[in-house]
């Protein structure tokens, strides 16, 4: 097994580069968010395998409806999945890609199936629901256009990173297009570099072509 450590950080923010360094230089490539995805991916899981997952749900379930409610900073658009009663008021997130810590992976290998839904409700194993089973976590958005509504959408991607308490590290990838206007790029960025100021307990990396 390979244990996560200093070097495991480096290889993922290499990773991350390389990435950058592709939409620099080639950015007609990227026409959608999917694009990142896909090609993030392919370079991750040459490096980590089967402890990649995309799309792997959030343990906690959220309000997104409200948009012109309160900012995304407190518990009232977040719930715990045992809260039966507000079910039906919220909805599961999902991580665009969840890095599973490899003991705790590896120790619970046989009850995978269980393990999967570990997200989804309590079950009946010796996994420790509060544990931190996430190593590393990450939110991606691409932004290609100047509305100003990209950043209600940013601001809850850091909320749901902010109350993954099963995520040990965090990261949300932006990256920017500029095929608009500079009004509506300087509405977008200053934004952004607020944003990345003020949250310290999550990697944010703006890219912008």
């Amino acid at each position: 097994m390979r244990g996560f450590n200093v070097d495991n950080q480096a290889i993922i923010e290499l990773k991350i580069q390389e990435l950058s360094d592709d939409f620099y230089e080639n950015p007609d490539e990227f026409f959608n968010e999917h694009d990142f995805h896909h090609k993030f991916y392919c370079m991750m899981y040459l490096e980590f395998k089967n402890l990649l997952h995309p799309e792997y749900p959030t343990r906690k379930r959220f309000v997104k409806d409200k948009l012109d409610a309160e900012e995304y900073s407190y518990g009232i658009h977040c719930f715990n999945p045992e809260d039966q009663n507000l079910r039906k008021k919220s909805r599961r997130g999902h991580y665009d890609f969840a890095i599973f810590k490899e003991e705790y992976y590896y120790e619970h290998i046989g009850m995978l199936d269980q393990f999967d839904r570990l997200s989804n409700k309590n079950v009946n194993t010796n996994i420790d629901i509060q544990d931190q089973y996430i190593e590393f976590a990450f939110e991606f958005k691409y932004i290609t256009n100047g509305s100003i509504s990209v950043i209600k959408e940013i601001e809850f991607d850091i909320f749901k990173l902010k109350e993954a308490k099963e995520a040990k590290n965090k990261y949300l990838i932006i990256f920017i297009k500029k095929i608009f206007s500079d009004k509506g790029f300087n509405q977008i960025i200053k934004p952004l570099n607020k944003l990345k100021e003020e949250e310290k307990g999550i990697e944010i990396l703006i890219f912008s072509k």
